[in-house]
């Protein structure tokens, strides 16, 4: 496909735009009666699995800006999910932790988010699935080096 001419719905922007487009909505149903938002999940959802627990790392791990995170850590903290703790380590940093309210609120929602993958690789069998992730890793780390 290098040397052909651009045909937008045979590239790979098109497409990942169009699974973005499916992931966010599905996720923002699937967030609505929590009353929160596709950031505010990735946020709790960083904390919950991923081991995230600065605002540095949330930055990075989010692709969100320094403003609107410093905002959505605000506003999840007012909700009681999250809380902002001076690190041990560096008096000058502020770790992020799950609340037991935050813990249990992703406990209820993860349940849910599995659905969203199985919809996405249902016409993949299990070595595609497998082929396809290592394809998207391999493309997401070349993100990196540009």
């Amino acid at each position: 496909m290098k040397n052909k001419e651009f045909n937008i719905q045979e590239s790979l922007g098109f497409h990942f735009t169009s699974i973005t487009v499916f992931i966010k909505r599905s996720i923002e149903q699937l967030l609505k009666p929590y009353n929160l938002t596709h950031l505010q999940f990735s946020i709790l959802m960083n904390l919950y699995k991923n081991n995230v627990s600065t605002q540095k790392e949330m930055l990075k791990n989010t692709y969100g800006d320094e403003a609107s995170i410093t905002r959505v850590l605000d506003r999840l903290e007012a909700k009681g999910y999250i809380k902002r703790v001076r690190s041990e380590e560096d008096k000058r940093k502020k770790k992020l932790i799950l609340t037991d309210e935050g813990t249990e609120l992703m406990t209820k929602i993860i349940k849910y988010t599995g659905y969203i993958n199985k919809e996405l690789s249902k016409e993949l069998n299990e070595d595609e699935e497998k082929e396809f992730l290592r394809l998207l890793q391999k493309v997401h780390n070349s993100l990196d080096k540009i």
